[in-house]
């Protein structure tokens, strides 16, 4: 009788278990061990890791301080200049620059900066490479502008799933600028920075 009774636990659970997993599927359309093996993790750095450079779709308004537009398409020391370490000539970067009359769009410093007409602004915008390295979570890197060096400091986060063209892909967590958070993957495409140059001061907003 006790080990009639012993079977009968042990049936319960069995049944239980298999009931379990069906309805884990039935709900989620896969197995524990599948959704377990499929889930994304993230990585702070990765030790074997590299040096990189990531698009993104950030557009950098350089004004003064009554909102004027900054970069000079005639004037090659008015582009911005960024770049992975420091240069002792930034202006150098800006001589191979590429000109597109239709698209009013300069490229130069190796198509890392490129500079764009805004007509709703009325302003010349600027683009950047986001630099980054995977063996350390946060990169710092310098811009050049109208005789300032001004900070970018991005911090990543690295994953290697569903990545194509790669190991690993490194998700913008945060993207400063002279200390001031300004992005990060989350937020929307085509967000606008405004740097004011005014009086030996920087300041950074996303209003003009």
């Amino acid at each position: 009788m006790k080990t009639n009774n012993l079977f009968g636990i042990w049936l319960l659970f069995l049944c239980a278990t298999v009931l379990s997993g069906c309805n884990n599927y039935l709900l989620n359309g896969k197995d524990g061990d599948e959704e377990e093996d499929n889930e994304e993790v993230w990585y702070n750095n990765i030790p074997e890791g590299n040096f990189f450079s990531r698009g993104n779709t950030l557009r950098f308004y350089y004004i003064d301080e009554k909102g004027n537009d900054l970069i000079n398409p005639s004037d090659l020391k008015t582009f911005p200049v960024s770049w992975n370490e420091e240069l002792d000539n930034p202006l150098e970067r800006t001589y191979d620059n590429i000109r597109d009359v239709e698209s009013n769009t300069i490229r130069y410093n190796g198509n890392h900066n490129w500079i764009l007409y805004d007509s709703e602004e009325q302003l010349h915008y600027c683009t950047v490479s986001a630099y980054g390295d995977e063996r350390q979570s946060t990169y710092t890197f310098p811009i050049y502008v109208n005789g300032d060096t001004d900070k970018m400091e991005i911090t990543y986060k690295y994953t290697d799933k569903g990545v194509v063209g790669g190991k690993y892909w490194g998700k913008i967590v945060s993207w400063k600028y002279n200390g001031t958070h300004i992005y990060s993957d989350d937020d929307e495409y085509d967000k606008k920075i405004f740097i004011r140059k005014a009086n030996g001061n920087t300041t950074v907003s996303f209003t003009r």
